[in-house]
């Protein structure tokens, strides 16, 4: 694995865990987002653009997004997430973290001797450590809209990082009656994928309660090193269900992989 490889992978991770909007929700919850991303470019490869529709389940400690024929699991209570692939049948089993993630990468790298292997978890390391001036406030702006018939209120998330900002606009209603949480879980597991922002999540839950209900829309501008990321998503339906545990499993009779 190239340096520039790793760090667009590193990189495109990141600009995920930046992009997620702020969801207070409660468990046993079902939500379908209409998503956009504009085309961008990072390190000479281009990402086109893509339109896709996101439905998302959460329960306590478990979090699984389904977008076409992809499916990723997020296991807090395991620390591990898994990407299925429901057209081969098959899933990967990786440590929910994105250090941890890209030195398993290395090690699996058979065209790389010993000696570049180590030189590039050192790599991996200062990015990382780069990750950890995280700031991030939210702005109650009073501004109020309807849309899609939920009363919403406008509020402006900024969140800076030495590899670059991001800001999103969000259009949040209480309209939807959930018993909420303090904690957004969807948020939570995208910083647990960070190590080096554990330590800011109490400053972070902060800043989250200021946004009142449940995301209906959001637009996101988001720089990465040398990549401007542009996304939006909406919300198109919600519900209470009842999921069983085995839901946050990969199914039987998928076969494990190396990712």
């Amino acid at each position: 694995m190239t340096r520039k490889k790793l760090t667009l992978y590193i990189v495109i991770l990141c600009a995920a865990c930046l992009m997620i909007p702020l969801t207070a929700i409660r468990a046993d919850v079902y939500l379908k987002y209409k998503q956009h991303t504009d085309p961008f470019e990072v390190m000479g490869q281009l990402e086109p653009a893509k339109d896709t529709i996101r439905e998302t389940w959460v329960a306590k400690n478990m979090i699984r997004n389904n977008e076409g024929p992809k499916t990723v699991i997020m296991r807090l209570d395991k620390k591990v997430i898994y990407f299925i692939n429901n057209q081969e049948k098959s899933y990967a089993e990786l440590p929910m973290d994105v250090e941890k993630m890209a030195n398993k990468a290395i090690e699996r790298d058979e065209k790389m001797s010993q000696a570049e292997k180590e030189q590039a978890k050192e790599f991996v390391q200062g990015l990382m450590e780069n990750m950890s001036e995280l700031k991030l406030t939210i702005k109650e702006t009073g501004e109020k809209r309807k849309i899609n018939n939920w009363e919403c209120e406008k509020y402006i998330q900024t969140t800076t990082t030495a590899m670059g900002p991001s800001v999103t606009e969000i259009w949040a209603t209480g309209d939807i009656h959930l018993d909420y949480e303090l904690l957004n879980r969807m948020y939570a597991a995208s910083m647990v994928m960070l190590p080096s922002l554990r330590d800011s999540i109490d400053a972070i839950t902060k800043e989250m309660d200021k946004v009142k209900g449940i995301t209906v829309y959001s637009v996101s501008t988001t720089t990465v090193m040398d990549a401007q990321i542009k996304s939006s998503q909406e919300l198109m339906d919600f519900a209470e269900k009842d999921i069983p545990a085995s839901f946050y499993d990969p199914p039987e009779g998928y076969t494990k992989q190396e990712m």
